[in-house]
């Protein structure tokens, strides 16, 4: 729950309708991360800019959430282990409006 209250998608002109994206990323005893989130999936069919872009969204939500908030105990349990973490954009984004004609 954590994880996903900072989670923030890219914006509506650099997002893509549903994307799905999914990396494996460790925490510290005290809810640190541990180097950066490697991608494990991403929607198929996606370009490589809008990867780069999601990815970069994930980076910094999973930055500005750590550390987390951890009890000694779950600290102690995830310390190191690789968690698996999935990013859902399912904001209904608005059409490409083009331009008026002249």
């Amino acid at each position: 729950a954590a994880i996903r209250s900072c989670w923030m998608p890219p914006p509506e002109n650099e997002a893509q309708a549903g994307m799905q994206m999914s990396v494996k990323s460790s925490f510290k005893r005290d809810g640190g991360l541990i180097g950066q989130p490697r991608l494990t999936y991403v929607t198929p069919g996606s370009s490589e800019q809008t990867r780069k872009v999601y990815l970069g969204a994930i980076n910094t939500s999973l930055e500005n959430c750590a550390p987390l908030s951890l009890t000694k105990g779950l600290g102690g349990a995830i310390a190191g282990r690789p968690i698996m973490i999935r990013f859902v954009d399912n904001r209904t984004l608005k059409p490409d409006i083009p331009p008026p004609q002249p």
